[in-house]
């Protein structure tokens, strides 16, 4: 009789993980640069033009998986595996439908800025922290989201029991022209299969969502690293020039701990001028806390904060 998985201990999962690590990889982090973009998804219209986008591009293609996405106003990401030569020729079609679907609506968009970087992923532990990253990306961003309630992104479909009583509609089975005005092309044999759900690309049909759940040892596990793992969003951040990877709540508490270790102090308001000023060079070097962060956080001048860090 199959071993119950959730009973299998600790290492058991975790070699079950390794194996399927070594069995699909390579793996890629696959990101555009927001501070040199305008913003491509300004409503819910653009995001939906950007969601079916993607999901044509991925869902008939053989060379590069999405295990995880975040489509941003101004940027986005993708953790792929597969070969690196696909990964890149599965963005530079994402991009033309893009532009393709753009021009036809007379939206004006600089593309030249709207270029791809990609690194590699060497080991499980990073591709879990990245993809952990990806799915947080939106909830760092923006207080109205949590990790798994961002529509336009890969993270609302992780350990989600909801989604097999989501009933959804192969493509081909809707009106042709329903499919060419959410397709934004004449062209839509090659997309029959692909699942929709209230005018949406269904996630798991497009993206990979199992596979990247299997990095994971369970949902716990997965759940846990969403808000505990400071030290590595710190250097996924470094890696991608990031800006802000914190929110206020896990800056407070990160700043909380170091101040207890350096100073046997608890709490911020019983810093002095000078630990304030050393502990928010910590902060802005190491978690690059912004100078907006840090007034909040530690109570300092603005005008103080913009001297240190301009």
């Amino acid at each position: 009789m199959k071993k119950d998985f959730s009973a299998l201990s600790f290492s058991e999962k975790e070699r079950i993980c390794d194996s399927v690590f070594d069995c699909n990889g390579p793996y890629w982090h696959l990101y555009t640069d927001g501070t040199r973009m305008q913003n491509i998804f300004c409503n819910e219209e653009d995001f939906k033009i950007g969601m079916w986008c993607l999901a044509m591009t991925l869902f008939p293609c053989r060379s590069a998986r999405a295990l995880t996405f975040e489509l941003m106003s101004n940027h986005l990401h993708l953790i792929m595996a597969g070969q690196r030569n696909g990964c890149i020729d599965a963005f530079e079609l994402l991009v033309s439908r893009l532009k393709r679907i753009y021009a036809k609506t007379g939206r004006i968009i600089d593309w030249n800025s709207f270029k791809m970087e990609i690194l590699p992923i060497e080991d499980i532990q990073t591709l879990r922290n990245e993809i952990i990253y990806v799915n947080r990306n939106a909830f760092v961003a923006n207080p109205a989201y949590t990790p798994d309630s961002y529509p336009w992104g890969g993270g609302c479909a992780y350990f989600c029991p909801w989604l097999k009583h989501i009933k959804t509609t192969p493509l081909g089975n809707l009106k042709v022209n329903n499919q060419r005005a959410l397709l934004h092309t004449r062209d839509v044999a090659p997309f029959s299969q692909l699942l929709e759900v209230d005018g949406m690309p269904f996630i798991p049909s497009f993206c990979d969502i199992k596979l990247g759940e299997s990095i994971f040892r369970d949902a716990r596990s997965y759940f846990n690293s969403l808000t505990r793992n400071a030290e590595a969003f710190s250097q996924i951040a470094s890696r991608l020039k990031d800006s802000i990877f914190l929110t206020d709540e896990e800056l407070y508490s990160v700043i909380c701990s170091h101040i207890s270790k350096e100073y046997s102090i608890k709490s911020p308001s019983q810093l002095r001028a000078q630990q304030k000023i050393d502990t928010a060079r910590h902060m802005h070097f190491n978690y690059n806390a912004s100078n907006q962060q840090l007034r909040r956080m530690l109570r300092l001048d603005l005008s103080i904060l913009e001297e240190l860090f301009p």
